[in-house]
This record gives structure tokens, C-alpha cells and sequence, in this order.
């Protein structure tokens, strides 16, 4: 039977958000922290001769960011702070811009190739709490915090749940009184398999990659262009229907039902390829061995009289501006651009390419620079009381979005900022997720902190008459006199938390 090859054309509209190259350059630099953007730089300064150091003027003006920060608008700021005085607008105005469709120009740098004897501070911290500090990035109960930290315990050194989901259930209400379906569970399960870095909590190799492909085409961590959409879509179908076949590198049989060529079919596997099988590889080291060293992006510094002040951490990182010397060469090529040879359209191409790329990344820099400043500012004002005293008590109720509203920046924005930053306050690391606090709302919808809870219950049973103690009934009644309301099924999800048996255990 002849085949008919014929030719439509459709018309489809269609609303899409794509970020510009240089909002994609000032995503990646603000989730570096500062010892990553250390090497960024030097990177940049090797890489590009328009780039160079120090200011265009002789005058050099260390002075701090800022005094008394807390209370510091964007509009009465110094730029003494600034990576430079190099103003991008002019220099943008002079210079075509360039548009693409890609990803970002510049690679984030690595921790192996930092020096550790040039990083001035550390501190410990195991694979497991960086998971559990992520969760102050989500609106989280009580209940729901503890699920996730026993999915967490859980992991096995790849960073995988090895048991079925209804042996974890059992164990939840053998260990920690807590009841949920193994539906429940599965949906705690998928709040874990969100966390970074992409992949952990897969129950398989097959799940794990999924999850890291599902990542990329959600464009959490970069926007992907429609080709490397349709790469993504192809390399899900294989391993979603194809897994036997892909895990047994069939590889003729995959091109017939995928109906692919030899090059594209290597190429699927070679991106594969580069997925972690093994998320949480680091889970396998013990705590001594993982001793990691933190650079602090903040420094905050507190007084007697309650001031406060705060400076951004510039590390090793230089004052920078676009050589003059490219500038000129650039007016040249382009005062006479009919005139020019070819090897001189092609040097004026170089040039122009560089000087853009040097004016983007300052730009990016100190776009990085303000928008860390705004939120760190923002935290400090809302968490004033705590920073000056150290006392859990004085921290209030703090989550990403009250800081996105506070500066108009987006809560990715906040969320990046926050996520792998530290902060130097009065001599001691503390990270960001610190200075965030989620509280619970009661039965009269008012916010209260549960850690006030345990205490007032542990004050209430400690004093109690142990031949007729109290039960979870009384105790409502008890608490809600000293301002505490609360459901019965709460005070006795408390009680168990605090480790305070029933009445009839407690009866002596």
C-alpha cells in the first residue's frame, strides 16, 4: 500500500514565561554561596579579557555596606558596597544585545575546586539535617514534620526507601503514635521526593530516575528549551515503559519501538548517563568524616543599645569593571562598520561579544548583591527581638512567603537566597532556615508556638497529684486557663510527643 505524505499547518496560542539570559545568570549566581562565588568569578576573570579588576578610578572606599541595616531602605543605601561603579545601563545603551534561547553563559563553580585553607569558618553538619532544614519551606503540622523526619530516618545510603510504605505506616503507630493510611503516606512520600538534591526518596533506580527527569522538565532548577523538552520526554518514555530494555541496553529493540535513530538513541543514553543513581551516597559517611566547612554570606553584628548591624560577606571577591581598553576598540570597529574587513567585522564581533558578557555579569552582580541585602534586611526586621537576644522565645512566626511579601521579590527568589546561605551573628553560624519559625494554630484559629505547649504541659503534669493525675480531658481545661486552646485529640498528640504516658500509667 502506497503511503501519502501530506503537509497541515495548525495555528495554537499559547502563553509561555521565559527567562531572559541575563535573569538566568542572576538565578544561578544567587544560589551560590560565597565560597562558590568566589571561583564564579575567578572563572570569569580567566575566562573573559574584557572582565578586569579593581575600579576605573584610583579611589578605593571600604567602608560597610550599611549601619543599623534593620532599619535601611533600598533607597538611602551607599554603593561604596558595589562590586563596581560601572553603570550597566550606559554601557548596555552602546553595546547590541544579544538574545538566545539557551541556557546561561556561565557554569556554577564546584566545592572541589575551592581551597579549604582560605575559608576562614566551619562547621558540622550531616546529609540528614540538610534534609530536615528544608522543610522550613513548607507549611508544615507538627504531625507532618515528624513523618517526614521518620521518612528521612529511613533512607538507606543511597538515599532510597528500601521498605514497602505499609511497613513504615506500622511503624509509625508502634513508635510514634501517629496513624496515616499508606495513602497518607505516599503523599508525605512525594513532599520528601521534592526536597534537593533531585532523586531522594525513590524507591527504585527506575523511580529515581524519573525523578530527576521530571525535575528538569518542570524547570526547577533551569527553564529548558522546547528541544531539550522534547529530549526529556523521549528519555521519560524509556525508562517509564522501556525500563527492561533500557536496564539490559537492548538497544535494538528500543529503536524499533521508540522508533529512533543509532545517534539519537546514543545520545538519550548518554544524558541518562548523567543522572545520580545514587542521591544520598553521602548518607554511607559517618559525621566525623563530613565535617563541612561554612563561609558565612552575612555578618551580623549586635550592641547593648539593640543596634544592629549587617554586612554582606564579599569573601575574595574583587571590585570589578569592563576594560576600557576593549570599550575603545569597540567605538573604533564601530565608527566606520562598512569599512571593515572581514577579520576586522569578525574582531569587532569578538569584542562586542566580550564587552556584553562583562557588562552582564557585573550587572548580575550587583543585582545578586541588592536583592541578598533586601531579604537579609527583611529578616532582621522581623526577627529583631531574637537576633538581639538568642532566646527561642523571642523568635515569631516567620515563613518564606512573609519575607517575599516584605521586598515584592518572588519566593523562588527567597528560596534561593535562604536555602544554602549562613549568616556570622555575633560570633556563632547560624543557617537561614534559623531565623524562620513555623507556628500551629489552635482551636480558636490563633497561632501558638508548640514548643510553649510541651512546657506548659510538662509544668501542669510535673505538679499534678499522682494518685488521681489528670486526664487529657482535664488537661484541656487546665491549659485553656492559662491561655492555651486546644482539642482534646491535640493536648494528647502533645502528651505523646512530650513523653508523658496516659493517666492510667502515670496513676501511682
Amino acid at each position: 500500500m502506497a503511503q501519502v505524505l501530506t503537509q497541515t499547518q495548525t495555528e495554537r496560542l499559547s502563553q509561555q514565561m521565559r527567562l531572559s539570559q541575563q535573569q538566568l545568570q542572576v538565578v544561578k549566581l544567587l544560589e551560590m554561596p560565597i565560597a562558590e562565588l568566589e571561583q564564579q568569578v575567578k572563572e570569569e576573570l580567566m575566562g573573559n579579557p574584557a572582565l578586569e579588576e579593581g575600579r576605573k578610578s584610583d579611589v578605593e572606599d571600604d567602608a560597610p555596606a550599611s549601619t543599623d541595616t534593620a532599619e535601611t531602605t533600598a533607597d538611602d543605601r551607599s554603593d561604596d558596597d558595589d562590586y563596581s561603579d560601572f553603570d550597566a545601563e550606559a554601557a548596555a545603551s552602546e553595546v547590541a544585545q544579544y538574545s538566545s534561547d539557551d541556557l546561561p553563559l556561565y557554569a556554577t563553580g564546584t566545592a572541589s575546586a575551592r581551597e579549604e585553607e582560605n575559608v576562614p569558618f566551619g562547621d558540622e553538619g550531616s546529609f540528614i539535617e540538610d534534609l530536615e532544614a528544608q522543610m522550613v519551606n513548607y507549611n508544615l503540622t507538627d504531625e507532618e514534620e515528624k513523618i517526614l523526619k521518620y521518612l528521612i530516618g529511613s533512607l538507606d545510603n543511597r538515599g532510597y526507601i528500601d521498605r514497602p510504605l505499609s511497613a513504615l505506616a506500622d511503624e509509625l503507630a508502634f513508635k510514634e503514635y501517629i496513624y496515616v493510611s499508606e495513602d497518607e503516606l505516599e503523599n508525605h512520600l512525594k513532599v520528601l521526593q521534592s526536597f534537593d538534591p533531585a532523586g531522594i526518596g525513590a524507591r527504585s533506580t527506575q523511580e529515581c530516575l524519573l525523578l530527576q527527569i521530571d525535575r528538569k522538565l518542570e524547570g526547577r532548577d533551569a527553564p529548558v528549551s522546547e528541544t531539550k523538552s522534547r529530549v526529556l520526554k523521549m528519555e521519560r518514555e524509556m525508562i517509564s515503559r522501556y525500563y527492561d530494555l533500557f536496564i539490559n541496553r537492548n538497544k535494538e529493540r528500543l529503536k524499533t519501538v521508540m522508533n529512533l535513530s543509532d545517534p539519537q538513541l546514543e545520545a538519550l543514553f548518554a544524558d541518562i548517563k548523567k543522572l545520580n543513581v545514587n542521591p544520598g551516597f553521602a548518607l554511607g559517611e559517618s559525621r566525623s568524616s563530613r565535617v563541612q566547612t561554612q563561609v558565612p554570606d552575612f555578618i551580623i553584628d549586635t550592641d547593648l543599645d539593640g543596634n544592629i548591624q549587617m554586612r554582606l560577606n564579599r569573601g575574595e571577591v574583587p571590585r570589578l569593571h569592563v576594560s576600557q581598553e576593549y570599550i575603545d576598540q569597540l567605538k573604533k570597529y564601530q565608527a566606520n562598520p562598512h569599512k571593515l574587513s572581514r577579520s576586522e567585522k569578525e574582531g569587532m564581533m569578538y569584542t562586542k561579544d566580550k564587552v556584553e558578557s562583562a557588562t552582564m555579569f557585573i550587572d548580575s552582580l550587583k543585582r545578586r548583591m541588592q536583592t541578598m541585602r533586601d531579604t537579609m534586611a527583611a529578616i532582621i526586621r522581623a526577627q529583631k527581638a531574637y537576633i538581639l537576644s538568642k532566646d527561642e522565645d523571642d523568635k515569631v512566626r516567620l515563613i518564606l512567603d512573609d519575607i517575599a511579601k516584605a521586598t515584592g521579590y518572588d519566593i523562588s527568589t527567597i528560596s534561593r537566597v535562604c536555602s544554602s546561605k549562613c549568616a556570622l551573628l555575633d560570633g556563632r553560624i547560624y543557617p537561614l532556615s534559623d531565623f524562620f519559625k513555623l507556628t500551629r494554630t489552635n482551636a480558636e484559629g490563633h497561632h501558638i508556638d508548640g514548643r510553649k505547649v510541651l512546657d506548659v504541659l510538662h509544668e501542669i503534669v510535673d505538679a499534678e497529684d499522682k494518685k488521681a493525675p489528670f486526664t487529657d480531658d482535664q488537661l484541656v481545661e487546665l491549659m485553656k486557663r492559662r491561655g492555651i486552646t486546644l482539642a482534646r485529640r491535640t493536648v494528647a498528640k502533645y502528651r505523646k510527643e512530650a513523653g508523658i504516658p496516659a493517666v492510667a500509667d502515670r496513676r501511682g
